[in-house]
């Protein structure tokens, strides 16, 4: 009798903890599945005059006005709720400091022709790249220096623009080099003027075209002079936005991509997805896309290290563990080093930040920094270590009961970390922001703000479907068991479905998430919901890995790993 009324306990316990009302109500705050109502934000002023100016700019900056064409002060508000509907900002109709801080940014001055589709498009499915049609279809392509600015030595200009150029080159057939000094000419100009004091725009690119083919010699970029040239940074984002144009690519809506015509002031971006998406859609793919860079059934894990800012170290870079416990470095040189001799007890490798990690099968934990040639033991071993998952500057162990700890930064000292236990989390990951992400077993989704206390956590997800999650930078992605991504849209907060095709894993790291499929077949997001672009069928992945800077790695059967090269 005492058995059955113990087993009886026991399944009452269980059905409990399974329910979502077992988690504390003032600790639930489930994110909505469709957009909420947007209401405008008050206190943000601004000028007429200066509010008609900003609108008008972006209008013409992705073509949606004719030539004199003004938006009248009625229309306004439905003119602002297009503008923040491309981009992605809440529809309050009302220009407010959200969409001031970007049209504050610097700006592109490049006008695009009128483009009645876009123009007329209430949807957002414009929200991606735009190609203006006409493309060089000679190669090599030639630039030349018309003249250079005071603020910055001649090789220092001429090795920016070299390395803007190869941005865009390295990535298609196209090759791009200057123009030789005997030359007559060159297919494209650059040069610097000044534009006067009314002018907002850092620079213009003039883009003429003969049919379906550029000019060559009438495509002219020119840097506005009256704006300083010796940030390296700002003056190296301009090259690669105004070589787009040079390229044959109009402006994009998607925010974070660098032909937005607003760029981002003292940041060094890398390519988005969507710029990548763009120039292969005008001059196709280096062949082969993929080349492989190792071979060997005894490889069990891939991960890859990286920084969440500009400080890169020597141990940033990808990593492999075999099965005999060996971890080898692909280095700069693109061949494999040995960084630690083979162990069996070596279980599972992670890193970020600069620093790598190792669990060892007795769950103990070390670490291996580029100040140091040795493992330093930071876990005791434990046999209730179950994972181990390092992002921003931290170091997180997943408990067999649940529990959730994190490195105190000395010695062996763990912290940890309230939150629940029951349903036992199956999954964690961590933003650049600390943000701690816990997939449930029961497929609930728990997360907790920096810095971590007993009431910072909440239940934002109750769905049994749920079976995977990732972060790239701060972005949030999570995977449904029916084959669906389905990304965590900040600005107006709501889960976005962004693919329904059958994605098996999600990965995400920076600006860059990938989509392995039941196939095989690989794809990366462009930032565009249900836009993924297509990077290999040819070989059957069973895994993927890359870094911030958008370099990718795929894991296929048989141990062989594959890097993209285009």
């Amino acid at each position: 009798m005492k058995g059955l009324v113990a087993w009886l306990l026991l399944i009452i316990t269980y059905v409990v903890a399974q329910q979502p009302g077992s988690y504390e109500a003032t600790r639930t705050a489930l994110i909505p599945s469709s957009p909420p109502q947007p209401t405008p934000t008050s206190g943000f002023r601004i000028d007429p005059k200066k509010l008609s100016k900003e609108v008008h700019g972006f209008f013409r900056a992705y073509g949606w006005l004719k030539h004199n064409q003004t938006i009248q002060d009625s229309e306004m508000p439905r003119a602002i709720r297009k503008i923040q509907r491309a981009i992605r900002h809440p529809e309050t109709g009302v220009y407010d400091a959200g969409l001031n801080a970007v049209m504050s940014r610097p700006r592109c001055g490049t006008e695009q022709p009128y483009n009645a589709t876009a123009a007329n498009d209430g949807s957002d499915l414009h929200k991606r790249y735009v190609l203006w049609g006409p493309k060089w279809n000679h190669s090599p392509v030639t630039y030349r220096f018309i003249n250079y600015t005071a603020d910055l030595d001649v090789a220092s200009q001429r090795t920016v623009i070299s390395q803007a150029f190869a941005k865009w080159s390295t990535l298609t057939a196209l090759q791009i080099v200057p123009a030789a000094s005997n030359a007559a000419g060159a297919d494209i100009n650059i040069m610097f003027r000044a534009m006067g004091s009314s002018e907002t725009a850092y620079a213009i690119t003039n883009m003429r075209a003969d049919g379906v083919e550029l000019s060559s010699g009438l495509i002219s970029i020119t840097f506005n002079d009256d704006f300083p040239w010796n940030d390296d940074r700002l003056f190296n984002f301009t090259a690669v936005h105004e070589i787009g144009h040079a390229l044959g690519l109009s402006h994009s809506t998607v925010e974070d991509a660098v032909m937005f015509a607003y760029y981002f002031e003292g940041l060094l971006r890398p390519l988005h997805p969507d710029d990548k998406a763009a120039i292969h859609k005008v001059y196709g793919w280096n062949t082969p896309r993929f080349t492989r860079i190792d071979s060997n059934s005894a490889l069990k894990s891939v991960i890859q290290v990286s920084s969440s800012t500009d400080t890169t170290t020597n141990i940033n870079g990808i990593y492999q563990l075999r099965t005999n416990g060996q971890i080898l470095y692909y280095t700069p040189g693109r061949s494999w080093t040995t960084l630690s001799t083979a162990t069996t007890n070596t279980a599972q490798i992670t890193g970020a930040n600069g620093i790598l990690y190792q669990r060892r099968s007795d769950g103990s934990i070390y670490r291996f920094t580029s100040s140091s040639s040795t493992w330093q033991l930071i876990g005791a071993p434990s046999d209730s270590v179950l994972d181990i998952v390092a992002a921003s500057t931290e170091i997180y162990a997943r408990r067999r009961d649940g529990v959730i700890a994190r490195w105190g930064g000395t010695q062996q000292s763990w912290t940890t970390i309230p939150g629940p236990t029951s349903p036992l989390p199956s999954q964690i990951a961590v933003t650049d922001s600390k943000t701690l992400w816990i997939l449930l077993s029961n497929g609930d989704l728990v997360r907790s703000l920096w810095p971590y206390t007993s009431e910072g956590w909440q239940l934002v997800d109750i769905n049994p479907d749920n079976i995977q999650i990732a972060v790239g930078g701060d972005e949030f992605y999570k995977l449904q068991r029916d084959g669906a991504v389905v990304w965590l849209d900040m600005k107006n907060y709501f889960w976005s479905i962004i693919e329904d095709n059958g994605s098996v894993e999600v990965f995400a790291v920076g600006g860059f998430a990938y989509s392995r499929h039941d196939d095989g077949s690989l794809w990366r997001y462009t930032g565009v919901p249900m836009v993924w672009e297509l990077l290999d069928e040819e070989r059957e992945a069973v895994g993927v890995v890359g870094d911030r800077e958008g370099n990718v790695y795929q894991v296929v059967q048989g141990g062989e790993i594959w890097r993209l090269v285009s």
